[in-house]
């Protein structure tokens, strides 16, 4: 009776594995009634790259070198292109431009496909398209500051921040030199001035502001040029305090000017005085040796207009006096150095534009010299100076014991702006 139970187990198990057998062979029919279906190499690390109203598609093609094209559709496959593919015996990259599209996020699907018509399974990625809605968000960068040195014509520009998520990354700038030559710079985000060189004095400049939406978009943005004229600076370091270049004790060189060997009376220094806040001081006497065609000037280039050099001194100054020997003088000249000081050179050396005497018997407000340019040139301003050195007050009797001049700043503009 065990046994028949046994044959009755053995008899209900084997009805029932084949029973199943039966049933996956049902089902395996069914899958391969058309038959078996072939599956091409699909498109392998796709990657979308926005841009300007389209994209750019790119993947790799490592496997399968049956594959003869490529089927990209979009907008829940209304719409489509088909691009042939030749493959090589290698990896081979596929790139695909897909032009005129609206504004706004899309999902692509990559199907590729061989000569019989096999096709791979789908690849789905999306990518964003940008247009003039993020084109009119977009701003200039702003210009903080914009000075030419007359000294050199190099224009310092200084930026403003930026706010990085919109994508800009350089500010393009152009300007014309002084040679008539059109020069381009490109300025990163993270660099907040750039320096244009040889700049044309009273020429505009002009710029715009380049944003990638994404660190990987094929398009460049660009705002529209703006245009800005730079501030001229006609001097550097030119009021309290001054600024020295070198010190000895007391005294300095003063920076950004030019002083000549005769000046520098102390220690070879002269020209820059710590005492009353850094001050600028030509002095001699009081022990110190005098001074024969002593010159502190800056060298500029000028445009054609009309202009005031002016010097403004302190109270309490001993500068020159009538005598001879003892002069002292404001001086704007063509080229890049000033008149010698000797007896009537200043007055009469052909490249003195205009000049002005510093005497103690003279009005303070009358120390300075307009003159009017023509044509752009090179011009000096500045200080010239003899003046007697060791006990002042024994070669001109009634006067102090030597002479300084200090000045608390110079002034120097041009009419009208």
């Amino acid at each position: 009776m065990k046994i028949m139970i046994a044959k009755g187990y053995i008899l209900v198990i084997a009805l029932v594995l084949g029973l199943a057998a039966c049933s996956d062979m049902y089902q395996h029919e069914k899958y391969i009634e058309d038959g078996e279906r072939t599956y091409t190499g699909k498109a392998d690390s796709v990657k979308v790259h926005s841009g300007e109203n389209r994209v750019l598609i790119e993947g790799l093609l490592i496997s399968d070198p049956k594959i003869t094209g490529a089927k990209i559709s979009w907008n829940a496959g209304r719409d489509s292109i088909t691009v042939p593919i030749e493959r090589t015996s290698g990896i081979d990259t596929l790139q695909i431009y897909i032009e005129d599209l609206e504004e706004k996020v899309y999902n692509f699907e990559i199907v590729t496909h061989d000569e019989q018509g096999n096709t791979s399974v789908p690849v789905n990625i999306s990518g964003e398209v940008y247009g003039e809605k993020y084109q009119a968000s977009l701003l200039n960068r702003p210009v903080k500051n914009k000075e030419l040195y007359a000294g050199n014509l190099n224009t310092t520009v200084e930026f403003g921040s930026m706010d990085l998520s919109s994508g800009v990354f350089a500010t393009q700038i152009r300007y014309t030199d002084s040679n008539g030559q059109m020069q381009t710079k490109i300025v990163p985000v993270d660099s907040s001035d750039v320096k244009l060189p040889n700049y044309k004095i009273g020429d505009e400049f002009e710029y715009r502001t380049m944003f990638l939406p994404e660190p990987t978009s094929i398009d460049t943005f660009y705002t529209e040029y703006e245009a800005d004229i730079p501030q001229v600076t006609y001097l550097k370091n030119y009021s309290v305090p001054f600024e020295a270049s070198s010190t000895s004790g007391r005294w300095g060189i003063l920076a950004d000017w030019t002083t000549n060997d005769a000046i520098r009376i102390h220690d070879d220094h002269g020209g820059w005085d710590e005492w009353n806040s850094n001050i600028f001081n030509v002095e001699s006497g009081w022990g110190a040796p005098g001074i024969t065609n002593g010159k502190i000037y800056q060298t500029v280039t000028l445009s054609p207009g009309t202009y005031t050099f002016k010097a403004n001194l302190r109270n309490g100054n001993d500068t020159s006096n009538e005598g001879e020997g003892d002069y002292a003088y404001l001086v704007v000249a063509e080229g890049d150095i000033l008149p010698d000081v000797d007896d009537g050179a200043i007055e009469n050396d052909a490249a003195t534009i205009g000049y002005s005497r510093i005497l103690q018997s003279k009005d303070p407000e009358d120390f300075k010299v307009e003159f009017t340019i023509n044509q752009q040139q090179e011009v000096s301003v500045g200080y010239a100076t003899t003046q007697p050195g060791g006990n002042v007050s024994e070669q001109y009797p009634g006067t102090s014991n030597g002479r300084h001049c200090n000045i608390m700043s110079f002034e120097f503009f041009k009419h009208g702006e």
